[in-house]
């Protein structure tokens, strides 16, 4: 009689835990059809010329939206990677346990500064960081929260338009020209500076450039993500006229993009880029209050 009953009882386990799987499989496999639906989605990382790379990137789509992060690590030996991939993996986790289509500006601030304390643990002091560009697209809103030269631009009626400030010395020099709070001549010699001011992975980390409004997506336009080593690599135009090609996928378009580079002398750096088409009808903007907190 007791065989009996836990062969009965081991039956009962095995079917729950088919069960189980069956329902995770239909419930991955609505996400991706909706992801499909609104959403193209494209990925491309190159490490050029250099012996470690340095950029790192996912995407992940959740019933809480669609999340985007990428990041280039900076540092000497593997600290620059450890750096990337620390801060997007931490940002990525922290979406599947805490995302939500409300308070997006809340979140932002708590998975950076997360990923912050993460890449300190695991990088000595001041030989290692990165910047981190994170993007969420809800419905046809997007949001995103960046800190150092990763770009953010969106493509909309044959233009590509670059969103995201960034935190290099040269654009907090331009700005701060702009705002009357430095001198010309001090501006110009800082604007001639590469580095960064503001990175992931600084014990003085605090600034963060979020959108406090998230910006309303139109059919066709085509969120871009990408690194210096993409930015720098191509002329504007030559973005343009590349994303401007309706009648194929975005990886086709981001294949693309990545060759035009490829044959570019001056491409010899990592480089990583992430597509967002946005297919879907346009909608009428959610109230703008969800980044409050």
């Amino acid at each position: 009689m007791l065989k009996v009953n836990n062969y009965s009882n081991l039956n009962l386990i095995l079917l729950l835990g088919v069960s189980l799987l069956i329902l995770f499989l239909i419930k991955s496999f609505l996400l991706e059809k909706i992801n499909k639906k609104d959403l193209e989605i494209a990925k491309e990382i190159s490490i050029g010329y250099e012996e470690i790379q340095e950029d790192y990137g996912e995407v992940l789509t959740s019933p809480n939206g669609t999340l985007a992060v990428l990041a280039d690590g900076l540092g000497k030996n593997e600290a620059g990677r450890i750096s990337s991939i620390t801060s997007v993996k931490t940002i990525i986790k922290m979406f599947k346990e805490e995302g939500s289509k409300e308070r997006l500006l809340y979140f932002f601030k708590k998975a950076f500064n997360k990923a912050n304390r993460e890449i300190i643990k695991r990088v000595e002091k001041d030989k290692g960081g990165a910047s981190v560009l994170s993007v969420i697209i809800t419905n046809n809103l997007l949001n995103y929260a960046l800190v150092g030269d990763v770009m953010l631009a969106i493509f909309r009626n044959k233009e590509l338009v670059k969103l995201s400030e960034g935190h290099s010395i040269s654009e907090i020099a331009k700005r701060e020209y702009y705002n009357g709070k430095l001198e010309k001549a001090k501006a110009l010699y800082a604007i001639k500076e590469k580095k960064l001011l503001y990175y992931v992975g600084q014990e003085s980390f605090k600034d963060i450039e979020i959108s406090e409004i998230p910006i309303e997506l139109y059919k066709d336009d085509i969120v871009v993500l990408m690194t210096k080593g993409i930015y720098e690599g191509l002329k504007w135009v030559e973005f343009e006229k590349i994303l401007n090609n309706k009648k194929v996928h975005v990886n086709e378009i981001c294949e693309e993009i990545m060759i035009s580079i490829a044959n570019n002398n001056k491409s010899n750096c990592n480089g990583s880029i992430i597509l967002i088409k946005y297919c879907g009808k346009k909608r009428k903007a959610a109230a703008t209050n969800q980044n409050n907190y």
